[in-house]
């Protein structure tokens, strides 16, 4: 009926799986490990190699966006701020104090960040 090495095998296989499901799930987890839950009225810290890569130089919107695994045009969405102003704002376009609140807030950083 049923072959004893194929079963021993498939269970081999599902316990293999299931420690790499785990992996995966634990990285996920570090992953998103500093973001917050929408609407909880705090900012999380943000990880130390996201404020490195901002220090050094990158676009302080575009290293949180991609951080919040978001686009251009979600962002926009959020902000009420056209994708394409979004793209010369993270190519090194200035912009004000209001762009900035509206940037940080859909973000969910404080502006500060934004401004430096």
């Amino acid at each position: 009926m049923s072959d004893p090495k194929l079963v021993y095998s498939l269970e081999i296989r599902l316990i293999d799986l299931e420690k790499k499901v785990a992996s995966l799930e634990s990285q996920i987890e570090g992953l998103t490990a500093g973001r917050r839950a929408p609407g909880s009225g705090s900012f999380a810290a943000l990880p130390s190699p996201l404020l490195k890569r901002i220090g050094e130089g990158e676009s302080a919107v575009r290293a949180v966006r991609q951080f919040r695994l978001m686009t251009q045009r979600e962002l926009g969405e959020l902000s009420g701020i056209r994708p394409n102003h979004i793209s010369a704002i993270e190519r090194g376009m200035s912009y004000g104090l209001k762009t900035a609140k509206r940037l940080a807030d859909a973000l969910e950083v404080p502006v500060d960040l934004l401004l430096k």
